[in-house]
């Protein structure tokens, strides 16, 4: 049985790439099959698993080129779905008919709401967790509910790669038997004392004394402890030093950034972390970071007419992309246009609900600095009003209800650098105007 199943769902895949089509179909008709089809499979040497808020996608680029930098066969699931069905159509992807594996090491980009079902069906050697907080309430509900399905399908022959810099991240560590690594950054120029928001876990899981935050570098993410001394930041082996340039130092090797957006220091750092406790010399790694050709999915510049600026893709219910965005934005010092807007809450579900806008902290464009705020789309009333409880001055913001002359907008009522922070449905059809060549 699963020699027939392999062979109809790599039929399927074969055709599926002819037509110019890379889904999670094969994974999902194979598990209708044989739901047991990933038991059955030959496991490669080393399985990478990377879950986690945001991030997950440039991580698993990353650790990809790494491997392939060092001369060994990688497969991972960058084409295909993070949920089981298209874990299951990577196996397939890089399996003989019999189910023999031919590549050294997998690396697996899965959804965090996945991580139990995936691990039922084999334990990765290495696990590495970048981040988790609020995300798309109809689906997760509150994060505690997404943190204890994690925690309980984490086994003690899993070597944990861990954000020690986030408390919730560093939680995962408190019972775990097994090998842990962290990364973390160390205090740098864009650190600061004062919070805006919420923290994700702000009070001890021993003793649930209120945590003292040392700094912040952004959102839940910085130097803390108890004042009980029951927790606290970890020591970081592999601690990443902020340059002044587009570059940052971890483990006495220089890593180049594409760009300067903070959140790229974590995504490279679990990288490195990751391929060096599995034994990669870090030369290796170093070059091909340095040497890294992908295209940071959330920090596009672009140009547009007169108008030039960048592109940041901030997703819906997640307030930490929108907070991560906003960071950036806040650090750039020229006069600017900051654009806002989505024409759905959700790419999943049909929903109204918009009260993750209030987790995230438009606080930071009260800023001489910025111009003008467009809000477009269908939900740009909303959004001036969540601005209007950011104390933005409603001289500033000017709303447009639909997003059809997005482009035009962009050329022709913003002023100084423009920073558009769009959900998936805009931000893809801005980018394809981009590509084409939209001209004034």
């Amino acid at each position: 049985m699963k020699i027939i199943t392999i062979f109809i769902c790599k039929l399927i895949q074969f055709i599926l790439k002819k037509t110019g089509h890379g889904t999670s179909l094969p994974g999902s008709i194979a598990l209708k099959l044989d739901k047991n089809i990933l038991k059955k499979m030959e496991r490669p040497q080393t399985i990478i698993c990377i879950t986690g808020t945001t991030g997950k996608t440039s991580t698993c680029s990353t650790i990809t080129e790494i491997y392939k930098e060092a001369g060994i066969k990688v497969g991972n699931n960058l084409k295909g779905s993070n949920l089981k069905p298209g874990v299951v159509s990577l196996f397939l992807e890089n399996a003989t008919m019999t189910g023999k594996t031919k590549v050294q090491t997998m690396v697996i980009e899965v959804d965090e709401r996945y991580v139990k079902e995936v691990f039922k069906d084999f334990i990765p050697d290495y696990f590495v967790i970048n981040n988790l907080s609020r995300d798309q309430l109809a689906r997760n509900g509150h994060f505690d509910i997404v943190w204890n399905d994690i925690h309980n399908a984490i086994t003690s022959d899993i070597h944990l790669i861990l954000n020690a810099d986030d408390p919730l991240i560093a939680k995962f560590a408190l019972d775990h038997k097994g090998s842990v690594s962290y990364f973390g950054m160390a205090k740098n120029k864009l650190s600061t004392k004062n919070h805006m928001g919420y923290l994700d876990l702000g009070y001890c899981p021993k003793c649930h004394k209120k945590l003292i935050f040392d700094y912040y570098h952004y959102g839940n993410l910085g130097y803390y402890h108890c004042p009980n001394n029951d927790f606290k930041r970890p020591s970081v082996k592999y601690e990443s030093v902020l340059n002044n340039n587009y570059t940052f130092t971890i483990d006495n090797q220089k890593i180049k950034m594409n760009n300067e957006a903070i959140y790229n220091v974590y995504n490279l750092s679990a990288s490195y972390v990751v391929a060096r406790e599995n034994g990669i010399d870090k030369t290796v790694i170093s070059k091909a970071l340095n040497n890294l050709s992908l295209q940071m999915k959330r920090l596009d510049t672009f140009k547009l007419g007169k108008a030039e600026g960048v592109l940041l893709l901030s997703k819906n219910e997640t307030p930490m992309s929108y907070n991560q965005s906003l960071d950036f934005i806040s650090k750039q010092k020229e006069d600017k246009t900051v654009i806002l807007g989505f024409n759905r809450v959700s790419g999943r579900y049909n929903l109204k609900d918009l009260s993750w806008l209030y987790d995230i902290n438009f606080e930071l464009l009260n800023d001489a600095s910025v111009k003008k705020i467009l809000c477009v789309g269908p939900f740009a009333k909303d959004l001036a009003l969540r601005l209007k409880y950011a104390n933005i001055d409603k001289k500033i913001v000017t709303t447009y209800t639909s997003s059809d002359n997005v482009i035009d907008i962009i050329k022709k009522q913003t002023k100084g650098k423009v920073y558009c922070m769009f959900y998936f449905d805009i931000f893809n059809y801005v980018k394809a105007a981009i590509n084409k060549g939209a001209k004034a």
